[in-house]
């Protein structure tokens, strides 16, 4: 819900992954920017295109507008806004994982409770796994340590593994072949 989490560069890199093993639709649901769509048309020729489809639908009718398009694609990634309750219900309705991410500040991992309530009152109609990915997590100090037992004491659950603080993680200029951590993320997802 908080921006500047790392949704986006999550969502993109899970979604480039995934489309290795089959099609895959990415829809970008941030009204406010919409970067995942962006990124693919800045991408250029090293998007593969032919495998991972990014549209923008960030209205209030995302499940009814999504919901046919499911049955098309091996994976669907959704890349959510920050502060819109309402598209993020809407999308974990049409989700098996949630992937939140969260830096390792306070701020965020208010936030990531807040979520988390919401992804479990999804999931008593829609099932549902959810789970803390920490992002932009600066090496040489204890943040990892300290957020890890903030979230133990919030009962929620975490990745193992975290994506560091990398400015080239972000980088709108292409499609990366190297996915970086994010490659221990769909490993842990996979299990």
């Amino acid at each position: 819900m908080k921006g500047g989490a790392g949704k986006t560069t999550t969502s993109v890199r899970l979604a480039l992954g995934l489309c290795r093993g089959g099609s895959t639709l990415l829809v970008d649901c941030d009204p406010e920017q919409s970067q995942s769509f962006e990124w693919s048309e800045r991408a250029g020729e090293s998007w593969p295109h032919d495998r991972l489809t990014v549209i923008p639908v960030a209205t209030r009718d995302l499940y009814k507008r999504v919901r046919p398009m499911l049955d098309n694609y091996a994976h669907v990634v959704f890349d959510t806004g920050a502060k819109n309750p309402e598209l993020l219900r809407q999308a974990m309705n049409l989700s098996d994982d949630l992937v939140i991410t969260a830096q390792c500040t306070d701020g965020d991992l208010l936030e990531v409770a807040k979520v988390y309530q919401m992804a479990a009152e999804v999931d008593m109609t829609h099932p549902l796994r959810a789970a803390v990915l920490l992002t932009k997590v600066r090496g040489g100090t204890n943040e990892e340590a300290e957020a890890r037992e903030f979230l133990a004491e919030l009962g929620l659950p975490a990745f193992k593994t975290v994506v560091p603080l990398r400015r080239d993680l972000g980088r709108m200029r292409d499609a990366p072949a190297d996915l970086g951590e994010y490659e221990d993320v769909l490993t842990e997802l996979a299990a």
